[in-house]
């Protein structure tokens, strides 16, 4: 139903494009890269020493950001465990910059990575890793990191500069449009949206969006809020040129909803949405297909 996408579509928060050279976005080595980064991220939050050092292939070759080099499986395990013993409880964020395949079985991911303490403090590196694949598995033959500056809550969500100004999608079948602003909060650590559906000339809904940084999970975060009194918040991860929100609300008569919404980013103007996985009090609802949304002329 249109009308459902449309408002549904009060939820499109964000979405952000890396210019890097990659691999077609649905690719089977990008897919596969991807897996790999997330399954990382989990073994890390485990302090699964064995786990992590699996990534690697048995000769792999490791320098890390402070400088120090680590030849073969073993030491990368002796200095994962290091890791973990220091800094017990860290959560570590992966953002895949770029994969570009360089013969059948070798390719090349460029990123960057997050570490966040039980305390809250960050540390992040850029890093370039080479892949082989070995009995039909990709593993880590090189992995460099290099150290990358401390990033603000502003330098995190300025990528989403972009965003600033207004938008608009809009149903002529049914008569509707959704009209969002984005524009900085005083001292630049947010982005706040407002966004009104009209139905003809008349306001049907209004909503409003914040998006910020949040140091303690290492993302960026969105809460969402309407004039029927429902609300949501969500967590963004980055995959290339697309952003992916696991958001959970509730509506005003109190039922609990979630989706998973995807943003892409085509060009300055012009970014998509879609929304899939939807639940209504844990009852699987239908999905909405891929929603384009415009600048609006002279903004």
């Amino acid at each position: 139903m249109k009308t459902i996408a449309f408002l549904a579509s009060i939820s499109a928060a964000l979405a952000v494009v890396s210019h890097a050279e990659t691999t077609a976005e649905n690719s089977p080595a990008k897919s596969a890269v991807i897996a790999i980064d997330r399954a990382f991220e989990a073994a890390y939050a485990k302090a699964d020493t064995k786990a992590v050092a699996d990534f690697f292939t048995e000769d792999a070759h490791y320098t890390s950001d402070n400088g120090r080099t680590f030849d073969g499986r073993t030491a990368i395990e002796e200095s994962v465990r290091g890791a973990f013993a220091k800094n017990n409880g860290a959560k570590l964020a992966i953002a895949l910059d770029s994969v570009r395949l360089l013969a059948p079985d070798v390719l090349l991911e460029r990123g960057s990575t997050a570490v966040t303490a039980k305390d809250g403090e960050t540390n992040g590196a850029l890093y370039t890793a080479v892949y082989v694949k070995k009995d039909g598995k990709w593993k880590i033959s090189q992995l460099v990191e290099t150290p990358q500056s401390d990033a603000t809550g502003h330098d995190q969500l300025s990528q989403l500069g972009w965003l600033v100004g207004n938008w608009e999608d809009a149903d002529k079948g049914d008569d509707l449009t959704v009209r969002s602003q984005y524009i900085w909060a005083r001292g630049g650590n947010f982005l706040t949206r407002n966004v009104t559906v009209k139905r003809g000339g008349e306001t049907t809904l209004e909503g409003w969006q914040i998006i910020g940084w949040d140091p303690i999970e290492g993302c960026i975060r969105s809460w969402t809020f309407d004039d029927e009194g429902g609300f949501s918040e969500g967590r963004l991860t980055r995959e290339g040129n697309r952003w992916l929100q696991r958001e959970t609300g509730v509506t005003a008569d109190g039922s609990r909803t979630a989706a998973d919404n995807t943003f892409s980013k085509v060009s300055d103007d012009r970014f998509t949405w879609e929304s899939n996985n939807r639940t209504l009090d844990g009852l699987p609802q239908p999905g909405i297909g891929r929603i384009e949304i415009n600048r609006m002329k002279g903004q």
